[in-house]
């Protein structure tokens, strides 16, 4: 391969925004019918991705933010509760909690991956604690399994949020099947995209149903709250009709990922590690880093048309955060963890030599 000098710098868009032959048909169905979020095309929805999903339920709502303040209500999280989840996670998966008034309470990850440290968690449960979040990030399994069983034994319900995670799978099935309501996105940027839009799935029917009733106002009968979280429906028609797309997507994610982590030869650059017996839906490609200064690192790529969410989003453990601090719990795990990855597209309009630019770059980088 060419030197750097010799290669001509480009830019590496992080975004995916493919336009599907079926999306304007779908438009235009559902124009010819009822546009609320209660229409029958957002019935049909739901049930398309239950089905995706291999789940028994699915309730559509209008962000993946939204889907976790409806998971929290209808758990029936109050003031005062106690919610415990990994600070290596956006912040639009702290604001809802604290939303409800429920305290967020933090516990470490693993030293190797994002999934919930076991040992911290038994250090932080306590009476008030009304569920545990788990967030695989940029679609790499977590020990959802080990979790479950944990949280099952407590008696604590589990969500996952699971925005970053359409299609990743562990033994075989898919990361909802581990957890008692999974909250999913399906912001323009991710996997399965409605421009705004995000789902809960269930196996349990008095969640779902209660999921259900929380995203339309209680069901207006004065007795139930809830508020408004539905998704209208040419969102919903956009989402059934892309989601016949979104396993040739995944491999297409799947392949670009193996192309650039067997080329990848830099001693000091190699893919986070994979849990066993599970597979990573690859809307980021995650490399651990162990330079002196990963932040150089990761400026070199973005100052060369690579850009990292570590960089986009200021990527930090979010009691680091002024809104979030009164919550702080030292969690020193996540804190390394987010201190030595980054991120790297790895979309299906990624071409040949765009893969191969990325490893030259990484290849070629000298701390010196």
């Amino acid at each position: 391969m060419s030197s750097r000098s010799e290669v001509s710098r480009r830019v590496i868009s992080d975004k995916y925004r493919p336009v599907y032959e079926g999306d304007m048909p779908a438009i235009l169905e559902g124009l010819s019918g009822g546009l609320s979020g209660t229409s029958d095309i957002v019935t049909e929805y739901e049930q398309a991705l239950a089905a995706w999903f291999n789940s028994r339920h699915a309730v559509a709502v209008s962000s993946g933010a939204a889907a976790i303040s409806v998971a929290l209500g209808a758990l029936g999280v109050k003031p005062g509760d106690e919610v415990v989840l990994t600070p290596t996670c956006p912040l639009c998966t702290v604001y809802p909690v604290m939303s409800a008034g429920a305290k967020p309470v933090f516990v470490d990850t693993r030293p190797h991956g994002f999934g919930v440290d076991l040992t911290d968690l038994a250090k932080v449960i306590t009476p008030r604690t009304k569920a545990i979040i788990d967030i695989p990030m940029w679609g790499y399994p977590t020990e959802v399994d080990e979790l479950q069983a944990v949280a099952r034994g407590r008696s604590i319900p589990l969500i996952l949020d699971l925005a970053h995670s359409h299609g990743s799978k562990l033994h075989g099935k898919h990361l909802s099947h581990y957890a008692d309501l999974s909250c999913f996105s399906t912001h323009e940027r991710k996997p399965l995209a409605t421009g705004e839009g995000g789902f809960i799935l269930a196996d349990n029917l008095d969640l779902a149903d209660r999921c259900r009733s929380y995203s339309r106002f209680g069901n207006l009968n004065g007795k139930d709250f809830g508020l408004n979280y539905k998704l209208a429906a040419l969102s919903a028609c956009l989402g059934r009709s892309r989601l016949e797309h979104l396993e040739r997507q995944i491999e297409a994610r799947r392949r670009n990922a193996h192309h650039l982590v067997s080329r990848i030869t830099h001693p000091k650059v190699s893919e986070k590690q994979i849990i066993a017996d599970s597979s990573p839906n690859y809307y980021f490609l995650n490399l651990s880093l162990s330079f002196r200064d990963n932040r150089k690192f990761i400026d070199y790529l973005d100052e060369n048309g690579i850009p990292s969410d570590i960089k986009r989003y200021g990527c930090r453990c979010l009691y680091e955060f002024p809104t979030v601090a009164v919550y702080a719990r030292k969690c020193p795990n996540g804190e390394r963890l987010l201190n030595s990855m980054t991120t790297i597209p790895i979309h299906p309009d990624l071409k040949e030599d765009d893969l191969g630019y990325i490893v030259e770059l990484i290849n070629d980088y000298s701390e010196d």
